[in-house]
């Protein structure tokens, strides 16, 4: 397999706009797995119809991966999770840990990792991962994060950070993803990211400010002053009739596989995939 013809393997960042999603007041306005835009999607999967292993996607990744055509196995390492998965119809929930894969090499075409790569010891996972991995194959992984460049946005992160310095510093392991780059098993990597972009209301900026941890150092005049800021900033920078539109970034790796640095011989089993229990 490979590189997909026509991708370029350049290592910074293309970045997508895309859609807006009207948040209603009592909702997060941080996106969740169901988030991921389908462009983004069929970038990680690299190909039609591939043979995927998610690894801490849960069950809404490995639905929209079926729903695309894609044969899916799922791992999670606890027993909570791995019930969670098997009300997922045509994936194979795999009760594992990415250090330790109970199966034979050379199975899947891509594995699929989001909002979770930090959590998995690199040392010992990435060796794995290149281990099941058929040759040509990648590892995507990809996490959702804020974009604080946008004018507004910064305001009120300056507004916070007046009550408290650390405000708005979002702490979402996609730092973990520079681990790939000096990765001997995956010796090329591409990064593309996607903007997502979500519509505001004043309500939900104020539940948003109101989730701080700073909010729950602030005495009852201090919150007071600051729920009138918040609303004061929000009314001077939304257009009338209209809701302010919160960005964030689909941050995206695929690493493409390279077997050569294998302490032990890589060799294809003689058909279909082998869990061992």
């Amino acid at each position: 397999m490979g590189c997909p013809t026509g991708e370029s393997s350049d290592s910074r960042p293309v970045v997508d706009n895309l859609r807006t999603h009207d948040v209603p007041p009592n909702e997060s306005v941080m996106p969740k797995h169901n988030a991921i835009p389908p462009e983004a999607l069929t970038w990680l999967a690299a190909w039609p119809g591939v043979r995927a292993l998610t690894i801490h996607g849960g069950p809404t990744l490995a639905r929209r991966l079926l729903d695309d055509g894609h044969t899916v196995f799922a791992m999670a390492a606890t027993e909570a999770d791995v019930d969670k998965l098997r009300d997922v119809s045509g994936a194979l929930p795999i009760w594992a840990r990415p250090e330790a894969m109970p199966m034979d090499p050379w199975q899947f075409d891509v594995v699929i990792s989001h909002q979770g790569f930090h959590l998995m010891d690199s040392s010992a996972a990435l060796p794995e991962i290149a281990r099941v991995l058929r040759p040509g194959g990648c590892l995507s992984a990809s996490y959702i994060v804020r974009d604080d460049s946008v004018p507004w946005v910064r305001r009120l992160t300056a507004l916070l950070r007046h009550y408290d310095p650390v405000a708005m510093r979002g702490n979402y392991g996609h730092d973990s993803l520079q681990r790939l780059s000096s990765s001997k098993y995956f010796p090329e990597v591409e990064q593309r990211a996607f903007r997502i972009w979500r519509s505001v209301s004043l309500v939900n900026l104020q539940n948003l400010v109101a989730s701080q941890p700073l909010s729950a150092k602030l005495d009852e005049g201090q919150r007071s002053r600051l729920a009138s800021e918040v609303r004061d900033l929000y009314q001077h920078s939304v257009r009338p009739g209209e809701h302010l539109r919160l960005p964030f970034q689909l941050l995206c790796s695929r690493a493409w596989v390279s077997h050569d640095e294998l302490t032990a011989p890589v060799m294809a089993p003689d058909n279909g995939i082998k869990i061992h229990m």
